[in-house]
């Protein structure tokens, strides 16, 4: 399949070396010129435990029509943007997107399909979630940290929400990543699992500055989740989708209790860069007002992260 990756960032560079391994094409579109220029030069190189590194030679660009040989246009266009810079990855890679390219999204958060589809057809638009862990190494250099013991690891949604066959080809081309996929309408429960779990973790992290293990593990930290688990659970169910409370608590426990790692909330905040909390906590406070599902801890993480973010440079140091 000829597929197009819409950034270079770290989950971009992992689906990226996947994709090559399992002998897909593939193009990275980018404005991060330091990183294509790096990739161009030495090729995209993968980390993995226990593994030798292999370094990929991908088409990587800074020029989304590139992408775009002898007429032929990628079959699959990937959005790997940060949610706040969703719209404009989408302009920009309008060029690319031929009439029946298909365009997915498997970003944090929700909302960033809703996006799309103001540019792009509706029925060619899929969504999902990807429970996979990925570190930067360096320029052109990824580590795949991925917890394979969970599953799915890749969930994705047909926009319109109606069965379409490229559910089934989206979910073989992750298999062949070795990803367990699901994919279709029903589909959609575990991403709205995932951003439970995002919800949970991501904001916290940030604030406190601690490994997911560390602060799941703390007293204060354990009453925090269970709060906001209470309140995601319920956006949830308002909008039709049967998470049950018990389940998604110990679902939480279990993912952040041994797991060393900075999620990347916390790795932006540390780095004085902007989050994604407008599309993981401020999508269940968004979707509470318009259900009337009241979220007053989410509500209050999303303000004190936007505090945060917006007077980086006025913190004492």
């Amino acid at each position: 399949m000829k597929i197009a990756i819409m950034g270079t960032g770290t989950m971009a560079s992992l689906f990226a070396a996947r994709m090559l391994q399992a002998g897909h094409e593939v193009w990275m579109v980018s404005g991060w010129k330091e990183q294509v220029e790096k990739i161009a030069a030495d090729g995209l190189t993968l980390e993995q435990d226990g593994c030798e590194d292999i370094t990929f030679y991908p088409h990587v660009t800074l020029n989304a029509a590139d992408a775009v040989t002898d007429g032929v246009f990628p079959e699959l266009v990937m959005i790997s943007s940060k949610g706040y810079q969703t719209e404009r990855t989408v302009k920009n890679a309008l060029p690319l997107i031929g009439k029946e390219s298909r365009v997915l999204t498997l970003q944090n958060g929700m909302g960033n399909a809703e996006i799309i589809v103001g540019y792009v057809p509706a029925e060619r638009v899929f969504f999902g979630a990807a429970s996979l862990a990925s570190d930067a190494k360096g320029l052109g250099r990824v580590k795949d940290t991925t917890n394979r013991n969970r599953t799915p690891l890749i969930s994705i949604v047909p926009f319109t929400r109606k069965d379409d066959d490229w559910c089934s080809r989206l979910a073989k081309l992750f298999e062949s990543l070795g990803y367990s996929t699901a994919a279709g309408p029903a589909a959609e429960r575990f991403v709205w699992k995932k951003l439970c779990l995002n919800s949970c973790g991501n904001a916290l992290a940030g604030l406190s500055q601690l490994a997911n293990y560390v602060y799941s593990n703390d007293q204060d930290g354990f009453i925090l989740i269970s709060k906001i688990m209470t309140e995601c659970v319920a956006v949830a169910r308002a909008n039709g989708v049967p998470l049950d409370y018990d389940e998604m608590r110990a679902f939480a426990q279990a993912t952040y209790y041994n797991q060393h790692h900075f999620v990347s909330m916390c790795q932006d905040m540390h780095n004085k860069r902007q989050t994604e909390i407008d599309t993981i906590n401020g999508f269940i406070v968004s979707e509470g007002r318009r259900l009337g599902v009241p979220t007053p801890v989410n509500e209050t993480l999303v303000h004190l992260v936007r505090l945060i973010q917006r007077h980086y440079a006025d913190q004492w140091t």
